[in-house]
């Protein structure tokens, strides 16, 4: 039995269904990403910043929240004085720089930033639980990271 060749309109038929569907799949794809990017999961809002005695690291503290159901997470993060919080693209988490994370609202911790030098950072944090702390750096760069809880002096747990 002989194969017979394809209709030519068949073909071109069949190789425009398939351009189409490629399209409409990369197009899917472009505005999810767009979507995901304009709307992410988890929000930051900025609760107070605090910028080092030479000018060159800035502490900021920030509150999440990764929709209704979940808790409130609080972190501070250093970075570069004058560079800007880095947010993941798709997620909206500013995790970079991220120093000390505990699971409670910054209002309600009242988280403070003091720099006691140009490379030494001191967050006081009185209404912290040790058993709420998720991150706590001692070092960060350069940057020398003390803590301070509802005693009054410096300690290694919040």
């Amino acid at each position: 039995m002989r194969k017979r060749p394809m209709d030519p309109f068949a073909r071109k038929m069949w190789q425009g269904a398939f351009v189409y569907g490629g399209v409409m799949l990369v197009m899917f794809a472009v505005l999810t990403v767009i979507y995901l990017h304009s709307r992410p999961r988890c929000s930051e809002r900025v609760s107070g910043q605090a910028n080092s005695p030479g000018g060159r690291w800035a502490a900021t503290v920030m509150e999440r929240r990764c929709g209704e159901d979940t808790p409130f997470f609080t972190h501070v993060n250093l970075r570069p004085a004058g560079e800007p919080v880095n947010r993941g693209f798709l997620s909206g988490l500013a995790s970079e720089g991220e120093i000390f994370v505990f699971e409670q609202d910054a209002a309600g911790a009242g988280v403070t930033l003091q720099w006691l030098g140009p490379d030494t950072l001191l967050i006081r944090c009185p209404q912290c639980a040790a058993s709420l702390v998720r991150k706590r750096d001692e070092r960060w760069n350069e940057v020398s990271i003390q803590y301070e809880s509802s005693m009054g002096r410096p300690n290694t747990q919040p």
